[in-house]
């Protein structure tokens, strides 16, 4: 039976997170017309590294989009039915393949690495790391004018500290969809051994190559990839609405384009360790105030790293 009494995580999202849900043929085949080139229904269809992949190709100069495009049916089916298998033997659904089944996850025990992970110098490293992260995103957003990632860190902080307590977050639908992918973390990170705070730092570059042979670092990329094509797209979406209303779409998809990229690249490398981060320090200590403590610091040079300190 799911046992969850941590205040940290919401039954309802965890239970919710635990359900299986089939893609849905027209929602794919609707990516795959309008952002297939980025590799959206890939995204969608559960496979994320080939998802990369055609983004960064943009669709891998058109023909693996036009080939996709005559085998969306199939990529959905694939999907379909490996939901099917893991729900006939009570298998986490695919999302969460790296949890252990419904019936047989507690919440209510702490982490079995806590132990391991837990003194005054992991405190110490992951306020100096987070503080290093919170500067360079800073001062790298400035000096490439991309602040989205910034915005992105910020409400991450806050979602991390309240997600569970506030019911009201759930009802709006892109915080919404980043509480979910909080709890996806933590869910993570529960059943998983993090490592040191300098292994979590390095996990987005090392944790790519590591990807392909070891199941537990695919599903971590993955949902560090998953926040930063989620959070790419929701500002992307706001730039294109801004093109549309100027009437120069064409002339602007470049910087569309580039746009996407560079707040996926800067989610990915410095939002989501900081996340990982803050989590782990959440399931070590269960205690609110040094969370808050390493999510000030996180603010604090995010603002220096920003210049916003009487520089010009």
């Amino acid at each position: 039976m799911l046992q969850v009494s941590d205040p940290d995580y919401s039954l309802e999202i965890v239970a919710d997170l635990y359900r299986y849900r089939p893609r849905q043929q027209w929602l794919a085949t609707m990516l795959a017309v309008s952002l297939g080139i980025f590799g959206a229904h890939r995204f969608y269809c559960g496979k994320s590294f080939t998802g990369l992949l055609m983004l960064l190709s943009v669709g891998g100069g058109l023909l693996w989009w036009l080939w996709d495009l005559f085998h969306i049916r199939e990529m959905v089916g694939v999907y379909n039915a490996e939901e099917h298998r893991r729900q006939e033997q009570q298998l986490p659904p695919q999302a969460l393949s790296f949890l252990p089944p419904k019936d047989q996850l507690d919440l209510h025990q702490a982490p079995t690495w806590v132990t391991r992970r837990s003194g005054r110098g992991r405190i110490l490293s992951s306020a100096l790391l987070l503080c290093i992260i919170g500067f360079s995103l800073g001062a790298v957003g400035r000096a490439a004018q991309v602040y989205e990632p910034v915005y992105v860190l910020v409400l991450f902080v806050c979602i991390s500290l309240i997600a569970a307590r506030w019911a009201g977050l759930r009802r709006i639908p892109v915080l919404n969809a980043l509480v979910r992918w909080v709890h996806r973390l933590r869910l993570y990170y529960h059943t998983v051994d993090p490592g040191s705070v300098w292994a979590l730092a390095t996990r987005p570059i090392l944790g790519v190559f590591f990807a392909p042979w070891r199941p537990k670092a695919r599903a971590e990329v993955r949902l560090y990839l998953q926040l930063g094509v989620a959070m790419a797209c929701v500002f992307a979406a706001g730039d294109l609405a801004d093109l549309l209303q100027a009437g120069g779409l064409w002339s602007g998809v470049g910087f569309l384009l580039a746009e996407f990229l560079q707040t996926l690249l800067f989610t990915y490398l410095f939002v989501a360790p900081a996340g990982a981060l803050l989590t782990t320090q959440l399931l070590i200590a269960r205690r609110d105030y040094m969370v808050w403590v390493l999510s000030g610091l996180t603010l604090l040079a995010i603002y220096y790293g920003l210049g916003i300190t009487g520089q010009t």
